[in-house]
């Protein structure tokens, strides 16, 4: 009789020394990004002081000009009035008119390269940045494998007739994993990335005028105080995205309610919330799911609908978890509008909504605002993604 233990053994090796080799891989290409992110870094920093220094150089190739045509009238003056002059003034005189027309000569000509170097400067940041993008989205696509692979491999002797069936889950839980995670990304990048890099630009600026201008470095702290403002609202919203740690300290409807006053507060939206019944939702991730997908549809009306009032009905009883989130702005053809009908939050909230044995659809028309209506079971989760 044939051993097959010994097989799902050496399946089990194979498997780990695949992902091995892939992790190895990842932080190969990690190292390769981060090293072109600091170039990047250093560039944008280079680039800022050549600005800097184009702007220097127009100030003073403009006050060259203004004195080169003061000679010049000088000149004219002494050449009218010729009589008048001593010799030793009038040699003075085109001396001086020669010495402005070279430094104007020298200074052009130093402008005119250092415009070249910034312009080259700019293209190869530009290249820079096209090549990180590029390094993203590769990287992902190598988490995305080394997820599925990293699974539990232990049991995979035992699970192996119901491998087709688990990978199918395992795949649509890796899918919504990996949209959340380039929506953080991106949130990442946009906001509290983007700005950490202009403060480090701002720092070079203030240090290079700190002996030169003490009002224009006020006005640059001043402006950093702004930034930093900012970053900090922006890396708190992220991290309350990551983990609303109030779903379990206050509950789910307690949180519902402080992201509607956030957004009534800061987009000027009247938002209704009306609770049929409040029944225990016995599984964490069935309410981490509700909140997830009324976030979602919050954020999508906010952002897409131009809608001025959204009403969530909300039914929580012992056997499901039902929803309708309705605003009344522009709509849209569900149909027709394949950008939104594949977008990475619609698809989100469907995925949720599917692992849960559930269902979400999204009913639209042009002009007649937009639904949001989904429902799933209130029972304990085998699958926790």
């Amino acid at each position: 009789m044939i051993d097959e233990s010994k097989y799902f053994v050496d399946l089990n090796g194979i498997f780990n020394k695949v992902v091995e080799t892939i992790k190895n891989s990842q932080d190969e290409v990690m190292a390769i990004y981060e090293g072109v992110h600091s170039e990047c870094e250093k560039m944008k920093i280079e680039l800022e002081n050549l600005k800097i220094r184009v702007k220097l150089l127009i100030d003073e190739v403009d006050y060259l000009e203004k004195e080169e045509k003061k000679t010049k009238q000088r000149l004219a003056l002494i050449s009218k009035n010729f009589q008048k002059y001593s010799e030793e003034k009038i040699r003075s005189a085109y001396e001086e008119a020669k010495d402005i027309q070279i430094k104007l000569t020298l200074k052009r000509e130093e402008e005119k390269n250092l415009i070249i170097s910034r312009n080259e400067l700019e293209i190869r940041l530009r290249k820079l940045n096209e090549i990180l993008e590029k390094g993203e989205n590769y990287m992902s696509k190598m988490k995305s494998v080394a997820d599925f692979l990293v699974g539990d491999l232990e049991n995979v002797s035992k699970k192996m007739t119901s491998l087709e069936g688990k990978a199918k889950v395992g795949m649509k839980i890796i899918k919504s994993q990996e949209e959340e995670r380039r929506r953080i990304v991106r949130d990442i990048h946009d906001g509290p990335a983007q700005s950490i890099a202009s403060l480090v630009i701002k720092s070079e600026i203030i240090d290079r005028l700190m002996n030169k201008d003490i009002s224009l470095v006020k006005d640059e702290i001043k402006n950093m105080k702004k930034v930093l403002r900012s970053t900090l609202k922006d890396v708190r919203r992220i991290m309350y995205d990551l983990s609303p740690s109030s779903i379990d300290d206050l509950g789910l409807i307690p949180t519902i309610n402080r992201i509607i006053s956030d957004i009534q507060y800061e987009k000027d939206i009247n938002i209704d919330l009306v609770v049929l019944n409040n029944e225990k939702i016995t599984h964490s991730l069935v309410r981490l799911t509700t909140f997830r997908i009324i976030q979602e549809s919050l954020n999508n009306a906010c952002k897409h609908s131009k809608a001025k009032n959204i009403r969530i009905r909300l039914d929580i009883n012992k056997k499901r978890v039902a929803g309708v989130v309705e605003d009344d702005g522009i709509g849209f053809d569900i149909n027709l509008n394949s950008k939104l009908k594949g977008s990475l939050g619609i698809g989100f909230m469907k995925e949720r909504a599917s692992l849960l044995d559930g269902q979400l659809t999204i009913d639209s028309k042009i002009g007649e605002g937009t639904k949001v209506i989904f429902a799933f079971p209130n029972k304990e989760v085998e699958h926790e993604g």
